[in-house]
């Protein structure tokens, strides 16, 4: 179950440069960061979730399957999502 957006603080992405952007957010007392990289065939997708500043998740797939860093943005708020959620069950 994906918890309401109300328990979602976004706050923001910056550019790191021409290829690479990054999107903070915060779920459930955690910090998600998602990392896009832009290759010559798409976006790639890093994550990293972090609690209390100890790094919990460190997750990377090699492939270019997204069109745009808002794909890649939202499969990996998702995938972080899942992730937490599952961590916060077990």
């Amino acid at each position: 179950m994906m918890c309401p957006r109300a328990d979602l603080r976004l706050y923001g992405k910056r550019l790191l440069n021409d290829r690479e952007q990054i999107h903070h957010a915060q779920y459930r007392g955690h910090d998600i960061r998602v990392i896009g990289v832009q290759g010559l065939n798409g976006w790639t997708l890093a994550l990293r979730i972090f609690h209390e500043g100890k790094r919990l998740v460190r997750y990377r797939q090699d492939s270019p399957l997204y069109l745009d860093f808002e794909h890649a943005r939202i499969a990996g708020l998702l995938r972080a999502y899942e992730l937490i959620e599952r961590r916060l069950a077990g």
